[in-house]
């Protein structure tokens, strides 16, 4: 897709006084399906110079359920629910949540003795989904994780044998975190082209070892990437040396994870860039390490961050739903104090079969384990895929590993695992005398006939469509590049 959805860009603050609308169009606020209802020493919403709804501070907080505080020594507006918090200082560009800048486009402000914040940033920092209805003057607020049209979200950690490959897929928007080794480049573009319609929208390279990168270049040729996100070291490597010339060739929006923003999803998710500095010897200790929040759910993904530097890193870290192991699951991935901080409920480790590294090791598995996590392998099941309400969580695989997974030794049995084979040719778009459009099944999402997509599409996910309505009857969205 083209359009960047919620990444949150830093521009210049102009703080000034509202332009409150009249009595008839005043701004209203609906949170969870019942409007607010301000009093008059709450103060009323209103639309600041920037274009952004601004609420009165403690009534809406506390209206969606936060307890509130302030600060007034650093002139800081505090709210807290379900272990975030949030910190919102006045007449500055961002905020923090649990102690990680956010960058926004406007401020908090005092107006008439009153403390206004902005809404969408700061109630997304709760995983809320914030939209506007033009037609009512609204601002309408949803919580995470109720059933509101939010819709589910996946993530697909891809089997690429020893390496690391993640999808996140939140409807037209998606975000790719690594691509295994080079080898499994032309899989990776072959899965991916069930989901992507379009752009990629992120592409998060973890670290620079090969069987994180050496896929990506692939990825590069096959799609137009909008944003690129490494831990900004460099190798003398040619794995390495071939990724960063694509990177360059490609002209996406770049940042290093340190100076990366975070990135709000259609869904109103999260991808939370952990501020863990990359300043050590060893290439693994300077992984990338992100969190989706999705409501209720969260999901980390550290890398191959050494236990030594995530326990050292351990007030940046807390209660996760899912952990994706580090580093393949060796055993100097996971200390007893990351477990006891992070108490994931499922573990996923992507590993490769007979791999020569023993991975999974032993000590790894027996303390995943131990917590009593369901601990899921892409060595036994393939593909695995996890999906999420932002309150349930589900697995489309039922085969948990054991000790006797240690070293994935492949033991008789076959995993599931999709042949790597030679790229297909492009498909013919669909003539437009003949089919309308043309929808993709699974990502339900349907384009013009003509739409670039169409060609990128597998022939066995197209679905033809003889009108517009016949689509969004079946539950189709309309694709946001070509605008059917």
């Amino acid at each position: 897709m083209k359009k960047k959805i919620g990444l949150l860009l830093v521009a210049a603050l102009l703080i000034s006084v509202p332009n409150c609308t009249n009595a008839d169009g005043a701004t209203k606020v609906e949170i969870n399906g019942k409007q607010v209802v301000y009093t008059k020493e709450a103060g009323a919403p209103f639309v600041d110079d920037t274009g952004r709804t601004q609420v009165p501070f403690r009534q809406t907080m506390e209206t969606y359920g936060c307890t509130v505080s302030w600060d007034g020594t650093e002139q800081m507006a505090i709210a807290q629910k379900d272990g975030i918090t949030v910190e919102v200082p006045i007449g500055q560009p961002y905020i923090y949540r649990n102690g990680t800048k956010v960058e926004n486009d406007t401020a908090a402000l005092i107006q008439d003795g009153r403390t206004y914040l902005p809404i969408r940033v700061v109630l997304e920092s709760f995983g809320a989904k914030v939209q506007w209805n033009g037609d009512t003057n609204t601002v309408v607020v949803t919580s995470g994780g109720q059933t509101t049209g939010n819709g589910d979200i996946q993530v697909h950690f891809l089997d690429v044998g020893q390496g690391d490959a993640a999808l996140i897929n939140d409807g037209e928007f998606e975000i790719l975190i690594d691509a295994g080794v080079s080898a499994e480049g032309t899989k990776v573009v072959q899965y991916l082209s069930d989901y992507v319609d379009g752009d990629l929208d992120v592409v998060v390279a973890s670290h620079e070892d090969a069987d994180h990168i050496g896929g990506l270049p692939a990825v590069f040729d096959a799609y137009t990437i909008e944003e690129v996100v490494d831990n900004g070291r460099t190798s003398s490597t040619k794995t390495y040396q071939t990724y960063h010339n694509k990177v360059q060739a490609e002209g996406a929006d770049y940042a290093a994870d340190t100076a990366a923003q975070n990135i709000t999803l259609p869904s109103g998710a999260t991808l939370e860039f952990l501020p863990i500095t990359d300043v050590y010897d060893n290439a693994n200790d300077n992984s990338v390490v992100t969190m989706l929040t999705y409501g209720d759910v969260e999901v980390l993904f550290t890398g191959d961050l050494s236990s030594d530097v995530a326990d050292a890193n351990s007030s940046l870290f807390s209660d996760v739903d899912v952990l994706k192991a580090g580093h393949h699951g060796s055993r100097t991935s996971v200390s007893s104090q990351f477990l006891q901080t992070t108490k994931p409920e499922y573990v996923v480790i992507s590993a490769g079969l007979d791999n020569s590294y023993g991975h999974p090791h032993k000590e790894a598995l027996s303390a995943y384990l131990d917590t009593g996590a369901d601990v899921y392998g892409t060595f036994r099941s393939g593909d695995i895929v996890m999906t999420t309400d932002g309150q349930q969580i589900s697995f489309d695989t039922t085969e948990k590993l054991t000790l006797s997974d240690v070293g994935a030794k492949s033991n008789g049995t076959t995993p599931v695992q999709k042949p790597v084979t030679q790229p297909e040719q492009p498909s013919k778009p669909v003539a437009e005398t003949t089919v309308t459009y043309v929808g993709n099944k699974n990502s339900k999402i349907f384009h013009r006939a003509s739409c670039s997509s169409v060609s990128r599409m597998k022939d066995s996910n197209k679905v033809s469509l003889n009108s517009r309505d016949a689509a969004i009857s079946q539950g189709y969205r309309p694709c946001e590049n070509c605008q059917p």
